[in-house]
């Protein structure tokens, strides 16, 4: 796990291992550590969150997406089949989305 940016003093110091002894090394209180490992982690479970949607939304959804503005163009935003490709496509985001809830 790695600090993408972190800030000590006027310096600004990237891709930081996550670590207690590399940030004591850097001179960070110990009081602080905590709180910085804690914030990393929640970071990085934003992005692997992040990452997990991208993938299923580019294999489950985005092609349901393309049925859905394909109705649209043929067939008009109030047609039956419009309607039924957009449900499909929204339930699939929804469906990711409750697959891989962002961390709190």
């Amino acid at each position: 796990m790695e600090i993408k940016t972190l800030r000590i003093g006027d310096d600004e110091l990237i891709n930081v291992p996550a670590d207690e002894k590399t940030l004591a090394d850097l001179g960070i209180a110990n009081a602080d550590i905590p709180a910085i490992l804690a914030e990393a982690k929640q970071a990085q479970l934003l992005s692997q969150c992040m990452h997990a949607r991208s993938f299923s939304y580019q294999s489950e959804s985005d092609g349901l997406a393309f049925d859905y503005l394909a109705a649209l163009a043929e067939f008009g935003e109030n047609s039956e089949a419009t309607q039924e490709a957009k449900a499909a496509w929204l339930q699939a985001r929804t469906t990711i989305k409750a697959r891989y809830p962002k961390p709190e």
